[in-house]
């Protein structure tokens, strides 16, 4: 126990490396891709795992007779990770796993844009 304690961090043992977030849309039907991800026929609102860490999350949205629509998730410091105070090993695992870090909103909006029809 006093090892698991010594060798783990706070964000790290109570956040986990993946974070939720809920996307929404004002199409109801759409294909995701999240960090290079392929998520097919999703229906929202769509609820997934992000990866934590210092690099934004790309979320690009494709739907028939839509324009493609990029996202971007940024992260955010995590404040369960301040727990660790003076612990420098600590603070290195959850750096290392990015724990120290969480997205900045829970719930995103994509908003895709009809394509417009080719004129003649």
């Amino acid at each position: 126990m006093l090892c698991s304690l010594t060798f783990s961090s706070c964000a790290t043992v109570f956040c986990g490396t993946k974070a939720q977030v809920t996307f929404e849309s004002n199409v109801s039907e759409a294909t995701l891709t999240i960090d290079g991800r392929k998520h097919k026929n999703v229906t929202f609102p769509y609820t997934t795992d992000v990866e934590r860490g210092f690099n934004e999350t790309i979320v690009k949205a494709e739907a028939e007779g839509y324009e493609t629509t990029m996202v971007y998730v940024d992260k955010v410091l995590n404040p369960v990770s301040i727990i660790n105070l003076t612990d420098v090993l600590g603070w290195a695992i959850d750096v290392a796993t990015g724990a120290v870090t969480k997205p900045e909103y829970k719930v995103y909006e994509i908003e895709l844009m009809k394509l417009k029809p080719i004129e003649e």
